[in-house]
């Protein structure tokens, strides 16, 4: 096989793949054309092929010449089948071209090889096209394939992003650390639009939702900077927002209620601090972004807390401790006194209710009794208020025969407790 010959199998290499059916049709009609060749004087006189000793193969490329000029004429012609029918009409033109020289040095050949030259380039130039039309589709359908799947690589990334283009951001503050982490991933999502060349697929999904559309994700993600930048400034507002709010729960709480926290008591009694922790927490979870806040952006929430000292004077005028908690038991005073003097307190007095509670077990057994109780505690610190733990918890367990072992403190003085007056 030629050079020639060998280009044109590599390039489509279906041609080498010609079923048995459409070879049989194929020299049937060969056969008719030839008969009918042998009796027309187009391209060669008869008087003259006939006396060549290559008479078949001068004829036979003159029938396939006709029949290849015909395929061309055909204004569908550039499509796989077409093109391996030609392929191989010419692989036999070559090969019949070769034996004709072989057996009649004489005949001029000359016109056949211009034929099969100019054909060739042909063939090739159209089978190129068709080769890099199929490349091009399957190369889509693997971008479409990709695409589809984009979500599960950076879901995150693209609704923080769109998130941004809405002018929104969320305010807690551990969820300003998952939108900033998941925006800094959008350099990534950028990286992958250029490689995967997701925007010469942006017609198939015109009709989805914006997050599901190449061109709006890839432009996304090549803003990247800028919606950073955005996303700062978003975050800041919504994160001095939300805590604004939840101090101000935390003040209404107090004015309604008296509840009260070590929490909240330390960023009310030293709002300055309370609020350079604010600003330092929201600096550590943005400073990736490359982006700062102004150094007074979180202040309205010193403001804010000013509110705090006259809501606490108020809440410590009321007398809160339970009334109807009046059973003293001096046993249960010292684990008591144990638990409030860790954090510096002192217990003014424990009541409990009076009732005692059996626990049993699913068989009626007594596992333990128990009561509840309150605590009035004094912590030097506070100033002039009280805490009352009101909903302490005493226990002992069953020892058997009818006995319990003597209630001991087993629960309630956490880190929340009420504002109360220090009654007696």
């Amino acid at each position: 096989m030629s050079t020639q010959s060998r280009e044109r199998t590599n390039v489509r290499s279906s041609s080498k793949q010609l079923n048995a059916s459409r070879s049989a049709r194929a020299a049937l009609l060969l056969a008719a054309v030839m008969q009918l060749a042998t009796a027309n004087t187009a391209l060669a006189a008869p008087s003259l092929a006939t006396k060549s000793p290559a008479m078949v193969d001068i004829q036979t490329v003159e029938v396939k010449m006709k029949s290849i000029t015909k395929k061309f004429e055909r204004s569908d012609w550039k499509n796989s089948n077409t093109l391996d029918e030609i392929a191989k009409m010419l692989d036999d033109v070559e090969t019949r071209i070769a034996r004709i020289k072989e057996k009649d040095k004489n005949w001029d050949t000359s016109n056949f090889e211009t034929f099969f030259t100019e054909s060739s380039a042909k063939w090739k130039k159209a089978s190129d096209e068709v080769n890099a039309a199929h490349d091009e589709m399957e190369l889509d359908l693997e971008r479409r394939g990709r695409f589809t799947s984009i979500g599960d690589r950076h879901g995150a990334a693209i609704q923080a992003g769109l998130m941004v283009l809405d002018g929104k951001a969320r305010g807690v503050l551990g969820q300003v650390y998952e939108d900033m982490r998941a925006i800094l991933a959008l350099p990534a999502l950028a990286e992958e639009c250029d490689e995967q060349q997701y925007l010469t697929i942006q017609s198939r999904y015109e009709k989805e939702d914006r997050a599901k559309q190449p061109k709006v994700v890839c432009e996304l993600a090549a803003s990247h900077k800028k919606i950073a930048e955005t996303y700062v400034a978003l975050a800041a507002k919504a994160r001095l927002e939300d805590q604004l709010k939840v101090d101000l729960e935390a003040l209404t709480s107090l004015e309604k209620d008296g509840v009260l926290s070590n929490v909240w008591l330390a960023r009310f009694k030293d709002p300055a601090t309370h609020v350079k922790q604010v600003t330092a927490e929201f600096a550590e979870v943005t400073t990736s972004s490359g982006v700062t806040i102004g150094a007074d952006h979180f202040k309205p929430l010193e403001v804010q807390a000013k509110k705090f000292k006259e809501a606490l004077a108020a809440a410590s005028r009321v007398d809160r401790f339970p009334k109807d908690w009046s059973t003293s038991d001096a046993k249960l005073n010292g684990p008591v006194a144990a638990q409030v003097k860790a954090f510096g307190g002192t217990l003014v007095k424990l009541r409990t209710s009076g009732a005692t509670m059996i626990e049993k077990n699913d068989l009626g057994i007594p596992l333990a009794q128990s009561t509840r109780g309150a605590a009035l505690v004094r912590v030097a610190s506070d100033g002039g208020f009280c805490r009352l733990y009101e909903d302490l918890g005493f226990k002992g367990t069953y020892k058997g025969g009818g006995s319990y072992a003597p209630l001991t403190y087993s629960s309630g003085i956490e880190d929340e407790f009420r504002v109360t007056a220090c009654s007696k």
